[in-house]
């Protein structure tokens, strides 16, 4: 494999469509950890990450004699794994998810915002608001929180990229006057939160 160490992308995949096995491995094993990483940080699950990875390099096997890379392998394959991990956060992920995922974000954010209100209070507000979400508008806030942009979630749930944005401005409106209601003392500072959060 030390002989390929300086191998352009268009060696790699001219000679992977002429049946040269040994550039598969060298794809996989040059970008198989930059993938499970990155999976892994979306997931925070270590199997769904390595299904996933696994998925990539799969489908890039078996579409190898026609595939077309117009950037670098790289980017490539990295975005690839994006389009799957917001394919498989939309399906997999519940609400619940979301919430959990915003109180570790403000807590890492601002302790003095859990220090006001209990924990559990917060997470039932959030919990309800956001299960009276449609099911689009859910999914969307999730992979914003998630921090992928309004184009990649458009691209790949197929909608317009201001269907995404709608969503995410009318997600933001209904939490903003149920925290009002609930937690007048705090709503302010965590709508601010939240706008930093999902900002693009």
């Amino acid at each position: 494999m030390q002989a390929l160490k300086h191998i352009t992308d268009d060696e790699v995949l001219s000679g992977l469509r002429t049946g040269r096995d040994e550039m598969f491995s060298y794809i996989f094993n040059t970008y198989w950890e930059s993938l499970f990483r990155e999976a892994y940080y979306r997931l925070k699950s270590h199997d769904e990450a390595q299904d996933l990875v696994q998925d990539i390099f799969t489908d890039f096997w078996q579409r190898r004699k026609d595939i077309v890379v117009s950037a670098s392998i790289s980017a490539y394959l990295h975005g690839a794994l994006k389009h799957r991990i917001i394919r498989h956060i939309s399906r997999s992920r519940l609400h619940q998810h979301v919430v959990e995922h915003l109180l570790y974000q403000m807590t890492a954010f601002e302790d003095s915002i859990m220090d006001i209100i209990a924990v559990g209070e917060i997470q039932k507000t959030l919990e309800e608001a956001i299960s009276y979400f449609p099911e689009n508008m859910q999914q969307i806030f999730l992979l914003r929180s998630q921090d992928f942009t309004i184009k990649e979630i458009a691209d790949t749930l197929g909608l317009s990229p201001q269907t995404v944005k709608n969503n995410s401005t009318e997600a933001l409106k209904r939490l903003k006057q149920v925290l009002a209601e609930k937690h007048p003392d705090v709503s302010s500072t965590l709508y601010v939160f939240l706008l930093l959060f999902m900002k693009s």
